[in-house]
C-alpha cells in the first residue's frame, strides 16, 4: 500500500500550482463579489488535505450573505461571476442552485456560490454545509490519516463506488473522510465493511451525543448506509449511497482482505483485445444483451443520468411482470455527442416458449375469472398439489417487440429518439469504441466481471 500512497500523494509543486490557479480565480472573483460583502475561499479535498495527485479539482465558494437568499442567487450569481472571470471561460451548471466551472491548465475548477451561515443547521442548501464539513475534516483528521483518506478514495475509485452523483450513486469524498475518522484507518474501514448487513450505520465523532443508532435507523429509514452528519445530524450524509455501490463496497473489500493487489486501486487498462475477448466471453455464456441506442437532450448530468436510469428501470420492469427472462440493465452517456445506450441483458431474446401462468388457490372468490380466461385463450387449466390453479400462455410478442414498445408509449421529456435497438454487441462496439468510458463499460457488462478483476 505505501507503493500506491507514493503515487496519490500530491507532490508539493502540485499543490503549490493548485493554489497559484486559486489565487487567479480569487482575485478575478473579488472583482464582483468584494471581500467587506462576500467571502471567497477554497473547500473540497485540497483544503482538507486528503486530494489525490493527479485529480486536484478546486472547489472555490463564494459565501452570500444569508439574507440574500436562494433567489438572489438564482438571478445574479452567474451573471457577476462571469463578468468577474473576465477571459476565463466557465460553462454554467446546475445542482440546487446554478454554479460555473472553469479550467485553468489541467485544474477543473468548480465556483459555487453557497449562503453565509453560524451554524450547519441553518444550512438551506447542501452546498451551505461545506465550510462546516472542511473545518469538521481538518480538526478530525490526526497524524497520518489524510493518507488513508487518500488509499480509501483511490481504492473506492478503483472498484467503482466512488462519486455520490446520480451516475455512480456511490461513496462521496466526505463519507470516504468520516469512515476513515469514525472506524481508524484505510484497513479498519475494509475490516468494518467486509462484516455490514444493510442497513448500516456508522455514528462519526461528535454525533454520538446527539443521535443514538437505533434513532438514526428511524429517521433516515430505508437508507442502506445512516451516517448522521457530525455537523448537523438532521441530513444523512450517506444518502446517496445505493444498495447496489453498498453491495460493490463489502464484495471488494472481502475480496481485498482475501488476496490484496494493487488493481483494486489501479485496475487494467482495458483495450480492444480485452473487449474481442470480452464479445467470446458473452457467446459462451449464452445470454442475450438488447442494446437499446438512443439520444438525448441537453440539461444537467444529473437530470440526463435521472431520466436514463429511470427509462432504464421502466423498461426492465415491464419486461419483468411479463414474465421475460430478464437478468439485469445498465447505461452508459456519452455527454459529447449526446447519445447514450441502455443495455438489458436476458437469458434469450426472442423466445416464444409458453409461460407458465400461476393462478390464484381453487377456493378463492375469483378462482372461476381465471378459469374462463383461459379457457377463453384456448390454453386450458389444471389444479397443482397445493391447490393452485396454473395454466400456459403464449407470447404475444418478442422483447425486443416489448421494448419498442415500451418505448414508443413515451419516454422522459430529455429523451428525444431511439436511434435503434441492437441484440449484436460487436455491432454496438464497433460504432461506440471510441467513446470515452466505453471500452471498460462495456469490458464488464459483457464479461460480468468487475473491472479491478480484469487481469485474472
Amino acid at each position: 500500500m505505501e507503493e500506491v500512497l507514493e503515487r496519490i500523494r500530491p507532490r508539493d509543486s502540485e499543490i503549490g500550482e493548485a493554489l497559484r490557479v486559486y489565487s487567479i480565480i480569487r482575485d478575478r472573483l473579488s472583482r464582483g463579489f468584494p471581500h467587506d460583502v462576500f467571502h471567497i475561499d477554497l473547500y473540497g479535498s485540497i483544503a482538507k488535505g486528503t486530494a489525490l495527485s493527479g485529480d486536484l479539482d478546486l472547489d472555490v465558494f463564494v459565501l452570500i450573505p444569508r439574507e440574500y437568499g436562494k433567489r438572489w442567487i438564482r438571478e445574479n450569481f452567474v451573471r457577476i461571476a462571469r463578468e468577474a472571470l473576465g477571459d476565463i471561460e466557465a460553462e454554467e451548471r446546475y445542482a440546487e442552485h446554478p454554479y460555473l466551472r472553469a479550467r485553468i491548465g489541467g485544474f477543473e475548477i468548480d465556483i459555487v456560490p453557497a449562503l453565509r451561515i453560524s451554524i450547519a443547521s441553518e444550512a438551506i442548501t447542501a452546498a451551505d454545509r461545506t465550510p462546516f464539513h472542511t473545518e469538521y475534516v481538518r480538526r478530525m483528521l490526526k497524524g497520518d490519516l489524510g493518507d488513508h483518506v487518500r488509499l480509501l478514495k483511490k481504492f473506492m475509485k478503483g472498484v467503482g463506488v466512488y462519486g455520490a452523483e446520480i451516475r455512480v450513486g456511490g461513496f462521496s469524498g466526505y463519507v470516504a473522510e468520516l469512515l476513515v475518522i469514525s472506524l481508524g484507518g484505510f484497513v479498519e474501514v475494509l475490516e468494518s465493511a467486509s462484516r455490514w448487513r444493510p442497513p448500516v450505520v456508522i455514528i462519526p465523532p461528535g454525533a454520538e451525543d446527539k443521535v443514538s443508532m437505533s434513532e438514526a435507523l428511524r429517521i433516515f429509514r430505508g437508507s442502506p448506509l445512516v451516517i448522521p452528519d457530525p455537523v448537523d445530524v438532521r441530513r444523512n450524509a450517506g444518502a446517496a449511497v445505493t444498495l447496489r455501490k453498498l453491495s460493490e463496497f463489502i464484495v471488494a473489500s472481502r475480496l481485498f482482505l482475501e488476496k490484496p493487489t494493487k488493481y483494486f486501486f489501479e485496475p487494467v487498462e482495458i483495450n480492444e483485445s480485452m473487449v474481442e475477448r470480452a464479445i467470446e466471453i458473452h457467446s459462451y455464456r449464452g445470454t442475450c444483451t438488447v442494446f437499446i441506442e438512443i439520444s438525448l437532450g441537453r440539461n444537467a448530468p444529473d437530470n440526463i443520468w435521472g431520466e436514463l436510469r429511470s427509462l432504464s428501470r421502466r423498461i426492465y420492469n415491464i419486461l419483468e411482470s411479463e414474465n421475460y427472462p430478464v437478468l439485469r440493465r445498465d447505461e452508459y452517456w456519452d455527454e459529447e455527442s449526446g447519445e447514450a445506450l441502455i443495455a438489458i441483458e436476458m437469458l434469450a431474446c426472442s423466445t416464444r416458449e409458453p409461460l407458465e401462468i400461476k393462478g390464484p388457490p381453487a377456493w378463492v372468490n375469483n378462482s372461476v375469472d381465471f378459469i374462463e380466461k383461459q379457457l377463453g385463450m384456448g390454453y386450458g387449466f389444471w389444479i397443482d398439489d397445493s391447490g393452485r390453479l396454473m395454466g400456459v400462455r403464449r407470447r404475444e410478442r418478442s422483447a425486443i417487440e416489448a421494448i419498442e414498445a415500451i418505448i414508443k408509449a413515451g419516454t422522459p421529456k430529455d429523451i428525444k429518439t431511439m436511434i435503434r435497438i441492437s441484440v449484436n454487441p460487436r455491432e454496438v462496439i464497433d460504432r461506440w469504441i471510441d467513446k470515452p468510458g466505453f471500452k471498460e463499460w462495456v469490458y464488464t457488462l459483457l464479461t460480468s466481471v468487475p473491472r479491478y478483476m480484469a487481469h485474472v
